[in-house]
């Protein structure tokens, strides 16, 4: 199925398994199990800060702050600030980014899809998606600056 209707987790996933394909490395397990282990390392770590800011700062949905927002999905019940599909999405585009490189643009712009795509429903504000990106690139960047001197290829 197309990328916008895949879920967030699942979509990057099927994409990494794709890339992995396409640049051969499925015939290298150790180089494939790489790849997955540092997108899923990314993908949990942005998530755990990116959780760990909802409860720090219980940021109120739009709805609750305008009762005239409609939404187009209900809202879930958790915090705002910053945005999980930014969190998770702008982690694991950077990471693929890194991985593949030639395809870091197409990667980038569907992580900001998805984080957009927030803010269009109705259920965030602009400034959850930006903290949401912002948290997701100095996660990714810290998987990746380990990455880099972990003695791996």
């Amino acid at each position: 199925m197309p990328w916008p209707e895949r879920a967030v987790t699942t979509g990057w996933h099927e994409q990494l398994g794709e890339q992995i394909a396409l640049h051969g490395l499925d015939i290298n397990p150790p180089r494939a199990a790489r790849a997955y282990a540092l997108e899923s390392v990314a993908q949990y770590d942005a998530m755990v800060a990116c959780w760990d800011g909802k409860y720090t700062y219980w940021a109120i949905r739009p709805f609750q702050l305008d009762p005239e927002v409609k939404t187009l999905f209900p809202t879930p019940n958790h915090p705002s600030y910053p945005a999980a599909h930014a969190c998770q999405s702008g982690a694991n585009g950077v990471i693929l980014g890194y991985l593949f490189p030639s395809e870091a643009s197409r990667f980038a712009a569907q992580a900001e899809q998805a984080g957009e795509s927030r803010i269009w429903a109705g259920i965030h504000y602009r400034s959850d998606v930006v903290a949401g990106f912002e948290l997701a690139r100095k996660v990714a960047g810290a998987v990746i600056e380990r990455a880099r001197v972990d003695g791996s290829r």
